[in-house]
């Protein structure tokens, strides 16, 4: 089972979760509102300096097929970028427990 956090602007949210969708992926939770200073672009700290602010989606995926085509999906997503506040932030690791009870 690996855990996956994504980040983006907010303008590229809906986007990224079609992909999510598209990937049957149905187990994921979305921070809306995530201020940020990223690697690449402007800060976006929601504030009348540094408008904008980021959301992120949180992931827990089974099949390690899928998460490889997610991975494969969102990179081919950013090379296809209008700029670099576009870009989608990924990042997965071991999920050692997952449980509802």
């Amino acid at each position: 089972m690996q855990m996956i956090y994504c980040t983006c602007n907010v303008s590229v949210l809906e986007s990224l979760l079609k992909i999510i969708e598209e990937n049957k992926i149905r187990a994921y939770q979305v921070i809306d509102q995530v201020t940020a200073k990223n690697k690449l672009g402007a800060p976006r700290f929601n504030d009348p300096v540094w408008p904008g602010y980021n959301s992120a989606v949180l992931l827990q995926v089974k099949d390690a097929e899928k998460v490889d085509r997610l991975a494969k999906e969102i990179k081919a997503f950013n090379q296809n970028a209008f700029n670099e506040s576009e870009l989608v932030t990924f990042c997965s690791w071991n999920l050692n427990h997952y449980f509802f009870d």
